[in-house]
């Protein structure tokens, strides 16, 4: 079997590169190892993606927003505050001439919908469960074996995708060394609900421990991210429902009026993971495959869809038969490493600014966020950074292709 691409890995950031291509008149193959229905969980439990604006304009370029927009949250102002002390920065989207910065879906939403168009595509053809056994490189193709229905099936592919997560099995099977980094945290994720409308503000507020982000949902709810150290973010997890809103209060008080309910507490441990190359011979590597960040700045989904408008820029009208693949794929590897490299580094100093008690830092932050309320021209530049505007701009990123 052959394919002008193949992409392995068929979640947000493997099907949202799948249409991407579908969209250039591409034939694709993406490989699944998992089945890719999604489960439609209970109100409380709803796992919510944050899109900054530079994504949306991405759906938009590539004709998902439309539908996309009836399920999504706008994020209209952000609320940066530090737990204890007077420091506080507010963005907002008019000051930017937008109408939001951003918006928030559920994840089951979101990969429903990709789903339903990568299946309704004719240029794309989706296998799942297939999981990939060895990968071969040579110079005008690479070649796949994979594991489907128990059966080894071949596939050969003029360009490999490779979307498969942070814990990328053919990232290895093609001898990309990774470096990782243990930030010695864990996030605690919950939704809440509260007793008055939702508003369009999503807040993150830095505590001692870590910080804690709230982002709107319809139907009065938000979408928490709390990071703390390991043994704390266990205690809190094991916390009465109660008790576990009054902690919530304790840090972030009593701006969202009273909490009424909490979902279930989930946790996972942070760790930053980065591929040494972006790419090699005729494979790439995109999203988590490539950078797994720290939440704190809410990048790693966007980041990913960064990756995918670079790419269908530098493929648009290639030749994929051609040498020319891989010197195309040199020069994304270039262009996409400030990006990613600001992405990591904007995380860290958030974190390791943030994430301490000690005195003198705590009155430093708080008036370093008291100064950046009062430039407008900064709090500018930090907005449209936190929209994905760094360095390089995509056609898709511009909202067209």
């Amino acid at each position: 079997m052959k394919t002008e691409v193949c992409i392995v890995g068929g979640g947000l950031v493997g099907l949202s590169a799948a249409i991407a291509f579908a969209r250039q008149g591409r034939e694709v193959i993406l490989l699944e190892a998992s089945d890719l229905k999604p489960e439609v969980p209970a109100e409380l439990d709803a796992r919510s993606i944050a899109l900054s604006y530079s994504t949306i304009q991405i759906f938009r370029a590539l004709e998902l927003w439309p539908e996309l927009q009836q399920n999504v949250a706008p994020i209209t102002n952000i609320h940066v505050s530090s737990a204890g002390h007077f420091g506080v920065t507010r963005l907002k989207a008019e000051d930017c001439q937008l109408d939001a910065m951003g918006y928030v879906i559920e994840y089951h939403l979101l990969i429903q919908l990709l789903l339903n168009v990568a299946e309704n595509e004719k240029n794309i053809q989706i296998i799942t469960p297939a999981r990939v056994e060895t990968v071969e490189q040579a110079d005008d193709a690479v070649k796949l074996q994979y594991l489907s229905a128990n059966e080894t099936s071949t596939l050969n592919t003029l360009l490999l995708v490779v979307a498969d997560g942070a814990n990328s099995s053919v990232r290895e099977k093609l001898g990309i060394s990774i470096e990782t980094r243990d930030y010695q945290q864990t996030a605690v994720i919950a939704n809440i609900k509260i007793n008055q409308p939702s508003s369009d503000f999503a807040f993150e507020r830095f505590t001692n421990n870590g910080p804690l982000a709230l982002l709107p949902l319809p139907e009065q709810r938000y979408s928490m991210v709390w990071t703390n150290t390991p043994a704390r973010a266990e205690a809190l997890a094991q916390l009465s429902d109660e008790k576990f809103i009054q902690q919530v209060y304790r840090q972030f008080g009593y701006r969202l009026g009273l909490l009424d309910s909490v979902g279930t507490r989930v946790r996972f441990d942070l760790k930053l993971t980065r591929a040494n190359q972006l790419a090699a011979g005729r494979a790439v590597l995109i999203g988590n495959a490539a950078n797994t960040l720290h939440p704190v700045a809410g990048q790693g989904f966007n980041l990913a869809l960064r990756d995918i408008g670079v790419l269908f820029d530098l493929l648009s009208g290639v030749n994929l038969q051609t040498d020319v693949v891989q010197s195309q794929l040199d020069v994304y590897q270039l262009q996409r490493v400030e990006d990613q490299h600001q992405a990591v580094n904007y995380g860290d100093r958030l974190v390791q600014l943030f994430s301490n008690n000690l005195p003198v830092l705590n009155h430093l932050r708080a008036g370093a966020l008291a100064v950046l309320d009062l430039c407008p021209m900064m709090k500018k530049e930090v907005s449209w950074q936190g929209m994905g505007y760094g360095p390089g701009c995509s056609s898709l990123m511009r909202g067209v292709r």
